[in-house]
């Protein structure tokens, strides 16, 4: 039985370094609940009766490891997100280019499908290649089922075409079509350790770096930029901004750059 979800300073310091060497992500005094709940859940599952044992948990079981960093990193999100993006590259791109697309951070699948419909709507040719660091996240990413919670933005058009609704016990749920999924290859990658295999047209990268302090944005920004063909655009979140990071980028719209 879990007994004890509060941390002393130094567990939480050493908590927090672990996701920080791991994620990049920062997590400070001002996110003390949210580990501590995410941490819980943990204990709860595994049944570890304090922080100090999940602590040695986490040194010896690579798999627990990936599940710490997992509930530690992952964030809500829903199709049709930002969806400003998108609607720029469909007023800007020529639909007879085949387009190579990176969605970075992709979590449990939702952005990169919402740019794959709209892009098969439109009669774009194109491939998505979808990475996270999550395998929990991944894995629901390539089962591509989702509560209907998750699709209230898609416009019913598009809803017909590309979603198969449930039936069922599924009925409060959708699944992506085929012909959707087949232009889709989700896979595990490391924003802080990993080194892109390949360049691209367009690269997404949105609502993760807020998590990062300045030193970890900039290797990020610069380990992107290098897989970011000539002209192509690179879209970072709403509330994120490249402002103060060196970088061969031109703001072309809010949180929307094009390589020079």
């Amino acid at each position: 039985m879990v007994t004890e979800t509060k941390l002393t300073p130094e567990q939480h310091q050493k908590l927090s370094r672990i996701v920080y060497k791991e994620s990049g992500v920062v997590i400070n005094k001002k996110k003390y609940n949210l580990l501590v709940a995410r941490l819980a859940k943990r204990m709860r599952i595994t049944k570890t009766s304090s922080v100090a044992d999940y602590i040695d948990l986490i040194s010896s079981s690579p798999n627990e490891f990936n599940e710490f960093i997992d509930a530690t990193t992952t964030n809500h999100t829903f199709f049709f997100r930002e969806n400003k993006h998108c609607e720029f590259m469909l007023k800007t791109l020529d639909n007879t280019n085949h387009l190579k697309i990176w969605s970075a951070a992709s979590s449990s699948g939702e952005e990169a499908f919402s740019i794959a419909v709209q892009l098969l709507a439109n009669s774009f040719s194109f491939n998505i290649y979808a990475s996270d660091v999550s395998d929990s996240m991944l894995k629901k990413a390539k089962r591509g089922v989702y509560s209907k919670e998750r699709i209230d933005k898609v416009p019913s058009s598009i809803l017909h075409t590309y979603f198969q609704k449930g039936k069922g016990q599924w009925k409060d749920y959708v699944r992506m079509k085929p012909e959707v999924q087949k232009h889709v290859v989700f896979e595990k990658f490391n924003l802080l350790s990993d080194t892109p295999f390949d360049t691209f047209d367009i690269i997404f990268c949105r609502n993760v770096m807020i998590y990062f302090d300045s030193k970890t944005r900039q290797a990020v920004v610069n380990s992107l930029c290098k897989a970011l063909k000539p002209g192509g655009y690179f879209f970072v979140g709403m509330s994120e901004n490249l402002h103060g990071l060196d970088h061969n980028l031109r703001a072309v719209l809010p949180s929307g750059y094009q390589k020079k």
